[in-house]
């Protein structure tokens, strides 16, 4: 016999009892499916997403930006700006209010005392925003989402932190799962984030659904699932 894929066996671990109730009803009531990307499609627990060597990364490259200019700012004072970047972005999602690069690089040289000229401080934002090296997708999900794109149209909701929608669509073109998708919402671009309604209504207007005859998919319990 061949191999069961690798979908298939993880389909019949999560048919419990009473999915396999509710699931022909909710087979007959969904008409589009919306997902989350961090956490759901793209992997956010692993490199090369923002973690220490990312993270070390930008620090370095403001940091020498900096001392070019003449500033004498520290390793210290750099690590103690970017963590306030983060705690920035910590308030902006509690409040469902979108944070960019351009944010958080303000935010850094705001707590710094420090100012770049537009071409060095375009070229700082660059570096922020850009993985050289994109983060990976989970096992499996590539050929799940070609095969649901076939049966559903699909739509992404995705917040975003330093790396803006613009790149995110070239990593998922990467993927082969860009064309996948009939709209894109990224928080970004629309000034909110998940759970704030807009970022639901408008991956149903681009879909043309009700709310209940679409599903999401996504990980994390605050913006997704409640």
């Amino acid at each position: 016999m061949p191999e069961r894929n690798h979908l298939e066996a993880l389909t019949e671990t999560a048919i419990t009892p009473i999915a396999e109730k509710i699931w022909p009803t909710l087979r007959a009531q969904v008409k589009g499916i919306t997902l989350d990307l961090w956490g759901t499609i793209l992997d956010d627990a692993h490199p090369p997403t923002d973690t220490i060597v990312y993270s070390e990364q930008r620090q370095r490259f403001l940091l020498e930006e900096l001392q070019r200019r003449g500033y004498q700012t520290t390793k210290e004072q750099m690590q103690a700006a970017y963590k306030r970047a983060w705690e920035y972005f910590d308030e902006l999602w509690l409040k469902q209010i979108a944070f960019t690069a351009a944010d958080g690089l303000q935010e850094m040289l705001r707590v710094l005392h420090v100012e770049l000229p537009p071409e060095n401080y375009r070229r700082v934002l660059e570096f922020f925003e850009n993985y050289k090296t994109p983060p990976l997708p989970l096992a499996g999900v590539i050929s799940a989402i070609q095969n649901l794109s076939q049966r559903y149209p699909l739509a992404l909701i995705s917040d975003t932190a330093w790396t803006p929608g613009r790149r995110l669509r070239e990593i998922l073109a990467g993927c082969e799962i860009l064309q996948c998708f009939q709209t894109l919402i990224f928080s970004g671009e629309q000034g909110r984030t998940k759970p704030h309604p807009l970022m639901f209504e408008r991956a149903l207007a681009g879909l043309q659904l009700t709310p209940n005859a679409c599903l999401h998919v996504g990980d994390l319990q605050r913006t997704d699932i409640a």
